[in-house]
């Protein structure tokens, strides 16, 4: 292999038009821009956290957000906030840092109708249930927050094809973006690990194809068993994942074991952390696990202790006025004016702690970043066959086709060039929120 340089000048025209340069601009400055990307990373401890891709993965710099999760993509009372106002009006009136787009997968139906239009699931109506996440990822990445695109199903091993599928479009379109985050599988039933495993083994490449964003994995009996990866963790090439942990506070303990015996839910979310697996709670109610009851405030409390001890980041469920005790919203609401129900006024009461104003990293890149690109302190070298960045604590190496489509990545400080066929390429690295990019070419 023979590989040589064209000039940087060439790469960013060639960026300009590819399909990882930016094209949604935010509206204001929020946690994203401050904390940038989200990655999954170990404290000094060696136990699991989250960091942000601004300061990288260091003692004192784990990020915790917190926000609320959409309901099912399949009631009016729910879709009616999957819209650019009604993420909006809970930035503006919650103070949320992130939202979940819980994206019905299967063939629901539901007997829902909004707008003249019947509500149904992915197998069902794939563009329906499509453009209902496009228009939450597009209205959070203007609000500068987290957004998670659920695959919310119950029995997503089941439906690998279609998820493959899902999830590479997503990835495509907005995987360039540090506001997106990827779950999986919402809430497997009594099934293996490995089980999830394999499924998830299969999705994460797709996703790879595209992004290194970070990526949320499921776990057996609802999300509740993170530590069941210990030592069998998925397959991914980013190395950029985390173990979800659902709860509800009325059904659920922080810590201690259940009278018949079984390790309470918090417990199993320490284990795993300890372990150094990054865990997330992408789901959580104010009630019972079925959705209903009302909210306990001694229960409430501590699992918000343990959260926040943890620096875990989570999305309240739901937001919606559906009729259960856990919606956030009562039914006189609507996407321009929340009104809130037991549930959501504690919610809401929680998210008043999140910050008001957030600062710009000093390495985030412009809007305009993909025609001037910020010097930065590592060094970058391509010999004839890798990819070596120098002095980078937190580094990432894409490698991209003229079309825009990412061929290889690496989360080191190397990454061979051995598999690419002859042809000219896009170069792109990253320490933090610094990068570098060089166009090369490769010789037979």
């Amino acid at each position: 292999m023979n590989t040589k340089f064209l000039p940087l000048a060439f790469a960013l025209s060639l960026c300009a038009a590819n399909s990882f340069a930016q094209t949604i601009t935010p509206t204001r400055v929020g946690p994203v821009s401050q904390y940038g990307q989200l990655m999954s990373g170990k404290n000094a401890a060696g136990e699991g956290r989250i960091y942000g891709g601004c300061q990288g993965v260091k003692d004192g710099a784990e990020v915790q957000v917190r926000g609320m999760s959409l309901y099912w993509s399949l009631l009016p009372q729910s879709v009616e906030y999957w819209s650019e106002e009604g993420i909006a009006s809970m930035v503006n009136d919650m103070n949320i840092q992130i939202i979940r787009a819980a994206m019905a997968t299967g063939t629901e139906d539901w007997s829902g109708e909004f707008n003249g239009k019947k509500l149904v699931g992915y197998e069902k109506d794939s563009e329906l249930q499509k453009n209902f996440v496009k228009t939450v990822v597009e209205a959070a990445i203007k609000q500068d927050i987290y957004v998670i695109i659920d695959w919310h199903s119950h029995n997503a091993n089941e439906q690998t094809e279609s998820s493959k599928k899902f999830f590479a479009e997503m990835a495509q379109a907005y995987g360039s973006y540090d506001n997106v985050i990827f779950e999986l599988y919402n809430e497997p039933t009594d099934i293996s690990w490995e089980t999830i495993k394999n499924y998830a083994d299969q999705v994460i490449p797709e996703i790879r194809k595209y992004s290194d964003n970070l990526i949320l994995i499921g776990n057996p009996k609802w999300d509740q068993n993170p530590q069941m990866a210990i030592g069998n963790e998925v397959t991914d090439s980013g190395n950029n994942h985390a173990y979800t942990l659902h709860y509800y506070a009325n059904s659920h303990c922080v810590s201690g074991t259940y009278d018949w015996g079984g390790s309470c839910q918090g417990e199993n979310g320490l284990k795993a952390m300890k372990a150094g697996l990054s865990v997330f709670l992408s789901e959580w109610g104010t009630g019972n696990a079925d959705g209903g009851g009302d909210p306990n405030q001694e229960k409430n409390t501590q699992w918000q202790k343990f959260a926040d001890q943890n620096k875990l980041s989570w999305a309240n469920w739901s937001a919606s006025h559906i009729s259960e005790g856990t919606a956030a919203f009562t039914s006189s609401s609507n996407k321009n004016s929340l009104q809130y129900s037991t549930s959501g006024n504690l919610v809401k009461s929680y998210l008043a702690t999140n910050p008001t104003s957030y600062t710009k990293c000093a390495d985030t890149p412009s809007p305009e970043a993909i025609t001037s690109i910020r010097a930065a302190k590592f060094g970058l070298q391509i010999s004839a066959n890798t990819v070596q960045l120098l002095n980078a604590k937190n580094p990432t190496i894409h490698v991209y086709d003229l079309q825009g489509h990412s061929l290889l990545s690496a989360h080191s400080n190397s990454l061979s060039l051995q598999k690419l066929a002859a042809g000219t390429y896009i170069v792109k690295a990253r320490d933090g929120m610094q990068t570098q990019m060089k166009t090369i070419r490769v010789n037979p």
